[in-house]
């Protein structure tokens, strides 16, 4: 970490497409600026990526049983990777997966339920860690320091209903300068109807494939003006998932010393 950074943020994003982790990089700076407002993201570290560990991140291999040894070993490499940043101070991991339900059903993802089994299994990866790579001895005697902890609750859930698109159509505004732009205002009647009833982009069964839009300006539509508090004041998945950032303490001093 450089000496002006105060805390570092690696974003790991199931979506494999172009702009899948910028676009996620980018909702995140504005969910952070809900949970502290004016935050000086200079002073943030957004950890790039790092192709191993995002392409055991893509198409759900992160949910592998272990059966393809291919897989198997890029989930080992991801779980690895994971708990070394979860034993550094300030650092937190941000792990995004939609929970493909929409909303009202999302007691019934699988997605979710199983990243919780995920996260409770890296202490035993870091046990496993501990026992390969043995820490020195002090003249044969006892260890030189104590093993680094291992935050848990650094690893914070990005979970849209149904998919990443219910936010990304939030910015109303945008997605009409885009259908207008690129396809002739084929939805716009269905976009001015959102605005007015945004709640509604959550309980969508599939919202990439309710607009022309699709998946094409995902970066745009999170980059360019995103509506951050008006989508948090929904009351769905994208205030969960910034209420779930609010209850890491150690995030929000984390963020709030980036102002000092």
């Amino acid at each position: 970490m450089n000496q002006t950074a105060a805390l570092s943020i690696v974003i790991l994003t199931e979506d494999g497409g172009k702009d899948g982790r910028a676009t996620v990089e980018a909702l995140a700076r504005r969910m952070l600026d809900l949970v502290v407002p004016d935050f000086q993201s200079h002073r943030i570290r957004f950890v790039p990526r790092d192709p191993p560990e995002e392409a055991a991140m893509r198409g759900n291999l992160w949910k592998t049983d272990g059966k393809n040894p291919v897989e198997h070993a890029r989930g080992v490499r991801l779980r690895r990777y994971i708990v070394r940043w979860l034993s550094l101070p300030n650092s937190f991991v941000l792990f995004h997966i939609d929970g493909d339900r929409p909303w009202r059903e999302r007691h019934t993802s699988e997605n979710t339920e199983k990243v919780q089994k995920f996260q409770a299994a890296l202490p035993q990866v870091a046990d496993r860690g501990r026992a390969n790579n043995p820490r020195p001895r002090v003249n044969g005697g006892a260890h030189n320091e104590p093993p680094p902890e291992l935050r848990l609750e650094h690893m914070i859930l990005i979970c849209p209903h149904r998919s990443i698109e219910a936010w990304l159509y939030q910015n109303v505004r945008v997605a009409l300068d885009i259908c207008r732009r690129e396809h002739r205002g084929a939805h716009l009647a269905k976009l001015q109807v959102w605005e007015e009833q945004r709640a509604e982009l959550d309980e969508l069964p599939a919202p990439e494939r309710a607009l022309c839009l699709g998946k094409t300006f995902n970066l745009e539509l999170a980059t360019r003006g995103f509506p951050a508090r008006e989508t948090y004041d929904v009351k769905k998945s994208f205030s969960d998932t910034v209420d779930r950032l609010r209850s890491c303490d150690a995030l929000v001093q984390a963020l709030e010393l980036t102002r000092s």
